[in-house]
């Protein structure tokens, strides 16, 4: 079975940047972070191997922390931020399978305090903002 080893029985929110825009009322709305699904999704989450801080030195990525496990989403980007339990984190990068049809490999690093969207910052989901 493919991917068996992968048990994705946890839910992480992925949040993604929209700029500032006028709705249909032509009124301005304030851009935030929204997140990319209506409801968090289900993922696979570890913390890093030291195999992987060792590949993950070789490319300059010192302080990444943990991996996710996606199905693959093509909203998932380096620019988005991950909710997981209450703790922010920055994509550092993305790995996808060969066929860009399975598993998507999100490698991440703990957001530093800037980086962290502050509650009025966070906008409801909308899919046509995305």
């Amino acid at each position: 079975m493919k991917g068996q080893y992968f048990l994705k029985d946890k839910k992480a929110t992925i949040y993604t940047r929209i700029p500032s825009y006028k709705d249909e009322h032509g009124v301005y709305r304030k851009g935030g972070y929204m997140p990319i699904t209506a409801a968090p999704l289900w993922c696979y989450a570890r913390q890093e191997s030291q195999g992987l801080k060792y590949a993950a030195g070789q490319l300059n990525l010192n302080d990444e922390s943990r991996m996710f496990v996606f199905n693959n989403n093509p909203h998932i980007t380096q620019t988005c931020l991950i909710l997981y339990r209450g703790e922010w984190y920055c994509i550092s990068r993305v790995d996808t399978t060969d066929d860009y049809n399975g598993d998507m490999f999100i490698y991440v690093t703990e957001a530093a305090q800037g980086d962290r969207p502050k509650e009025s910052e966070i906008v409801p989901y909308d899919p046509t903002k995305l």
